[in-house]
């Protein structure tokens, strides 16, 4: 065992800003006091390995409610009160301390220490409170933090029947647990030479994949595919920022499998695809205004078929595409460049311009520049971009959309209202809306998303309700098109209703279609 004799390291590093700071007032200030002197009347312990940060997708991206110790020695037993934590500068309320497995599952008599943490939503960052994803303002993409430093001080933990104190200070960056991430087993690349749409040269192309491939599956000889395609912030080359800045493992969880029925098996393969800029990249590695083809489309398409062809059990009657934002701009993409692919979409506040833009003579979109604000905006043309023929290419497709109406990012009467009306007003009768007012959690009770958020009533399975069709074909309303948006009614007063079947919610309604 590993031990040093009392010093005041303790109280004068580390918790001078966690037992001395937290709190305020005269109670607060004598209740740190004791803590201090209950930390004083133990050796520190000098036998911590490492600090491990237990990262899970929330609603409102990655946090990290539990931190994992790892000791040198078997720990007997931990006194939960008194424990302080911060964890990437933020302060963390400890609702529990336990010995654990290395996993952070509770054991007795281990090496290992977990300390559960509240988890909160931060409507500054637009982030979960202690996030390890850092938001690159150059790329407008999320990213593994640099650093992320874990800071701990513990007044009583019990080895071989002596009480130490523990201090501890690390850069847990590096050691993550993530049984979200870890749902996802199989990891690839598909890379492939193929011409880009703008500057009509060849280029070499590489997407990222990650799939979840359940066990059970292995018994059926016609399984379904869901494929997820990520939103703006998503790009890059780690599958996993994919999975956790939206809560994609919701889709490989219990509650959405059980809806995927062959026969006598449960579940559905999922496949999320990255791409290493944005989906609506037109060539020019920026991110377009979804008035133009992606460079990544036939990749795309190359990534599905090769992961079909690797997986003989997949079928091909039943792969279903969908992805929030960015990924719904590349789902609305796809289907159109190739509709009798997929039997069914499911696009999340997608992003495919219902109208064409301003474009400058090297093809990339004309920008005006606001001084006040610092922000730049692209300029819309009344010229239609979702064509009569784009229209009759999908109206036949089963396709269900889900879009909150205070959206500020994809501002829904430049993409879904108009697009949506014009598939109705063309006879699509299995294509549904669920349109909700705001985006509501249930992960912190009464926090209100921003209104781009809507892909968290797809993970949270609340997506049920559908706008009304002969409404909403009949409109003439320019702004609201007949739509009436309801969070009450899970989207819409209305049911999904096919033929002489109507189905209580999106998955279920997926499960059934084939193509």
């Amino acid at each position: 065992m590993r031990r040093k004799t009392f010093s005041t390291i303790f109280t004068l590093g580390i918790t001078a800003g966690l037992l001395v700071g937290c709190g305020s007032g005269e109670s607060a200030d004598q209740e740190d006091s004791a803590q201090q002197e209950s930390v004083q009347a133990a050796e520190a312990y000098d036998g911590v390995v490492k600090t491990s940060i237990y990262v899970k997708g929330y609603e409102g991206g990655p946090g990290v409610p539990k931190l994992i110790i790892e000791l040198e020695d078997a720990v007997g037993s931990v006194d939960p009160s008194g424990w302080q934590v911060m964890t990437a500068g933020s302060e963390r309320t400890v609702t529990d301390v336990y010995t654990s497995d290395e996993n952070g599952d509770p054991q007795e008599n281990s090496n290992f220490i977990a300390i559960d943490m509240e988890t909160s939503f931060n409507d500054a960052t637009f982030s979960v409170v202690g996030s390890p994803f850092t938001y690159n303002t150059t790329t407008s993409m999320n990213e593994w933090s640099p650093t992320y430093e874990v800071a701990i001080a513990a007044p009583a933990v019990t080895i071989e029947d002596e009480t130490y104190s523990l201090s501890i200070t690390e850069d847990a960056v590096n050691n993550r647990i993530s049984p979200d991430t870890d749902l996802f087993t199989a990891r690839g690349t598909f890379s492939g030479t193929y011409v880009n749409p703008m500057t009509e040269q060849e280029e070499e192309l590489t997407l990222s994949t990650a799939a979840y491939e359940p066990e059970e599956l292995a018994e059926g000889e016609a399984n379904p595919l869901v494929i997820w395609l990520h939103g703006q912030g998503e790009g890059g080359t780690d599958p996993d920022i994919a999975i956790l800045g939206n809560e994609v493992s919701a889709l490989a969880k219990e509650e959405i499998q059980s809806y995927f029925q062959t026969d006598d098996v449960t579940g559905a393969y999922v496949l999320a695809v990255q791409t290493p800029t944005y989906w609506m990249d037109e060539g020019d590695g920026t991110n377009g205004n979804g008035s133009g083809i992606s460079r990544y489309t036939e990749i795309l398409m190359d990534t599905i078929n090769d992961y079909v062809a690797a997986h003989p059990d997949v079928d091909t009657d039943r792969i279903y595409l969908g992805g929030c934002s960015n990924g719904g701009y590349m789902t609305m993409n796809m289907v159109i460049e190739y509709p009798d692919h997929f039997a069914a979409a499911y696009p999340v506040c997608e992003a495919y311009a219902y109208y064409e833009y301003e474009r400058n003579s090297d093809g990339t979109y004309v920008k005006t520049d606001d001084e006040a604000t610092g922000t730049s905006s692209f300029v819309k043309t009344k010229q239609v971009w979702f064509t009569e023929e784009k229209i009759r290419a999908i109206k036949d497709l089963p396709i269900w959309l889900v879009q909150s109406a205070d959206d500020p990012v994809v501002v829904p009467m430049n993409y879904m209202l108009p697009t949506y009306q014009a598939l109705v007003q063309a006879g699509a009768e299995n294509t549904w809306v669920s349109y909700y007012e705001t985006v509501e959690g249930t992960d912190s009770p009464g926090t209100t998303y921003l209104g781009h958020f809507s892909w968290i009533y797809l993970f949270n399975n609340q997506v049920t309700g559908v706008q009304d069709k002969e409404a909403i074909a009949a409109s003439t309303d320019a702004e609201i098109f007949g739509f009436e948006a309801s969070n009450a009614t899970g989207g819409g007063a209305a049911a999904a209703t096919v033929g002489e079947t109507t189905y209580t919610n999106i998955f279920e309604w997926l499960n059934a279609q084939s193509r």
